[in-house]
């Protein structure tokens, strides 16, 4: 094998190896995000449920989770906040886990 060859073998290995770890990267961010967004929007669902007197604001949550791909994790209500957290599966990386809260401000409490 010439240096040449062996150095274009060398460089096409490097990009590869390169591409491969962005991909990664970007699975991993992508499916934070979609934790995120998953989140907030369990803990707006549970929320709602508080506001509207519904009994079960986590059975709410966890239903909003679910449409949003996301597994809801942990659901606590504290009065009239919603405090939850969900995780997103990251293949191959671990799972995503995001957390939120949502409940009135202080000037919309009864």
């Amino acid at each position: 094998m010439s240096t040449g060859a062996a150095s274009v073998l060398a460089w096409t290995g490097a990009a590869t190896a390169v591409v491969g770890g962005l991909s990664l990267l970007g699975s991993g961010v992508i499916a934070q995000s979609r934790a995120e967004t998953a989140a907030d929007l369990a803990a707006l669902a549970g929320a709602d449920a508080v506001a509207a007197a519904h009994g079960q604001p986590c059975e709410v949550a966890a239903e909003a989770a679910d449409r949003n791909g996301a597994l809801l994790v942990a659901c606590e209500q504290r009065d009239w906040d919603v405090l939850v957290a969900v995780q997103v599966e990251a293949s191959p990386l671990p799972v995503a886990i995001s957390r939120a809260r949502a409940g009135p401000g202080p000037a919309d409490l009864p």
